[in-house]
């Protein structure tokens, strides 16, 4: 008979998972049994149970969960995206996939911060290709990977970071992260249309990570066309504020802006293990020494569907721990 384990159990799409039993996973060659510590609920894992993401599961009872931190049977403690639910007791992983998580890293913040710096740092650095001096925007930077994108941009060496945000008290709090200047989006479209331009005479954008589409990004493309000294870099990573937005074919022609996405797909496979194993070990590090923060909420696995519905402050994750 399999051994059976918890875990935060789907029955279908659109439904709230539950605390459950399913049957432990079985590992093969290359594979291993991670025994979870920590897992974050993130907007991917959610969008994934709703059935509107454009990665399905296979079949119904599942544990879901994309990623987490836990140990190897040898002690080790990784970092991995799963082969099998992650908010659960186990979790099947690829080996290769592994990355070494730091002994005084809080479990929570492991398991948040490498989804936060795939939607952040992995576009500056994957997508972007982001250069030491240049000027970086943040478009709808007050969320979890928005946060993460000002301290990555930071460290990545941006000599100016300008943010966009609808929070004041959000906005606020990013200066203390490093943002130099910031836009709220709380102003008439106009009025953040006449501050992009202003930012552009004054400090020529180089990268911009859009976490929000919609009506903001041609805010973003109507000051270009009016002002784009320099060539500019946008990434899409998010939709917050719309799925579409109206583009003139004459705006890409006339002025040096490029558009591009970043997520998985856009992002390899292998070009995911080469940040991995060249960049997130080395944030992994930085944030046990204090150099990355992030907001969480921890919960425990049996309070899984509390933690799926939390009201969360903005900037702030549910992560479900084990210990």
């Amino acid at each position: 008979m399999s051994q059976m384990m918890y875990a935060a159990v789907l029955d279908t799409y659109g439904a709230v998972p539950r605390f459950g039993q399913l049957d432990r996973p079985q590992p093969v060659q290359g594979q291993a049994l991670l025994k979870m510590e920590a897992a974050s609920i993130k907007q991917l894992d959610k969008l994934k149970a709703a059935g509107k993401h454009y990665t399905r599961y296979a079949q119904f009872p599942v544990a879901v969960g994309v990623d987490g931190v836990g140990r190897l049977p040898d002690g080790r403690r990784m970092y991995a995206m799963g082969i099998t639910g992650m908010l659960a007791e186990y979790a099947l992983v690829d080996l290769d996939d592994c990355v070494l998580v730091p002994e005084e890293l809080p479990a929570a913040l492991a398991a948040l911060l490498p989804n936060a710096l795939l939607g952040s740092d992995a576009a500056l650095v994957c997508r972007a290709n982001i250069q030491p001096g240049q000027t970086v925007l943040i478009n709808g930077a007050t969320g979890v990977s928005g946060r993460m994108a000002v301290q990555a941009a930071r460290l990545r060496g941006a000599s100016r970071i300008i943010v966009t945000g609808r929070n004041a008290e959000s906005l606020a709090y990013l200066r203390e992260l490093g943002a130099d200047h910031c836009i709220s989006l709380q102003d008439e479209p106009q009025q953040i249309i006449d501050q992009l331009i202003r930012v552009q005479q004054d400090s020529p954008l180089h990268v911009v990570l859009d976490y929000l589409w919609g009506e903001p990004v041609q805010w973003l493309l109507a000051a270009f066309a009016k002002c784009c000294p320099e060539p500019v870099q946008l990434v899409t990573i998010g939709q917050m504020a719309g799925a579409d937005i109206s583009l003139a074919s004459g705006i890409l022609r006339s002025v040096p802006v490029s558009i591009l996405g970043s997520g998985l797909g856009s992002i390899s496979a292998e070009q995911l293990r080469q940040y991995n194993r060249e960049h997130l070990t080395v944030m992994l590090q930085r944030a046990a020494r204090g150099e990355l923060v992030a907001g969480y909420r921890a919960f425990a696995l049996q309070d899984v569907a509390e933690a799926w519905q939390a009201k969360l402050a903005p900037g702030e994750r549910a992560v479900v721990r084990w210990e």
